[in-house]
């Protein structure tokens, strides 16, 4: 009980913080192949673009956006123990989609009746266009997806901004990432004790 009285300032600034606007958080999730041994997969590759990994022309017409999200993503897997190969074979192929779609707000209900106390109150839907990002890597021995992750955010703020595109897809990259087992290389990095001098 102490413990939590010592965090409750630190978490009610956080929820402030958050209910401000100041904090936007991407709703990231991932599955991965059950039967997948990441500790045998050493190297990846970028796989050959699918017909349409891009399909709103405000992003495909960015030339940032994909360079960001490549960036993003070699730094995330090499982080996570893997490395991109060069000449030979490699042991995971990494493909991406991005899209932009037009998505359906109605307010909670809560919210709806105490701005209309009494009165008839009718749903009202709002518009808005969210990005989805959607990350496969592809086992090349057996030509199977092991590890998905997808991430999906509002954009109609962001376009504009070259900048914050930059920081949501690293930060949407970073956090699916987060999910992906670690390769051999990492694990033993993880697990080897720390030397100190």
């Amino acid at each position: 009980m102490r413990r939590f009285h010592a965090l409750l300032p630190a978490v009610l600034v956080g929820l402030a913080v958050a209910a401000a606007g100041c904090i936007t958080l991407i709703p990231v999730s991932s599955h991965v192949d059950r039967g997948a041994d990441f500790t045998r997969y050493r190297t990846y590759a970028w796989g050959p673009a699918d017909a349409l990994p891009v399909t709103d022309p405000r992003l495909r017409d960015n030339p940032f956006f994909i360079d960001d999200l490549h960036g993003a993503i070699d730094s995330e897997l090499q982080s996570r123990g893997l490395r991109r190969a060069t000449s030979e074979r490699a042991d995971l192929l990494v493909h991406f989609h991005a899209a932009v779609n037009e998505r359906l707000e109605v307010p909670a209900r809560a919210e709806r009746f105490r701005e209309c106390v009494g009165q008839d109150c009718p749903a009202t839907v709002t518009t808005f266009e969210a990005g989805t990002l959607v990350i496969d890597l592809l086992d090349t021995w057996s030509n199977r997806v092991v590890w998905r992750g997808w991430a999906e955010h509002r954009i109609e703020d962001m376009l504009d901004d070259p900048q914050l595109v930059r920081r949501r897809v690293r930060d949407a990259v970073h956090r699916m990432m987060e999910r992906l087992p670690l390769a051999a290389e990492a694990r033993s990095r993880a697990q080897a004790p720390e030397v100190t001098p």
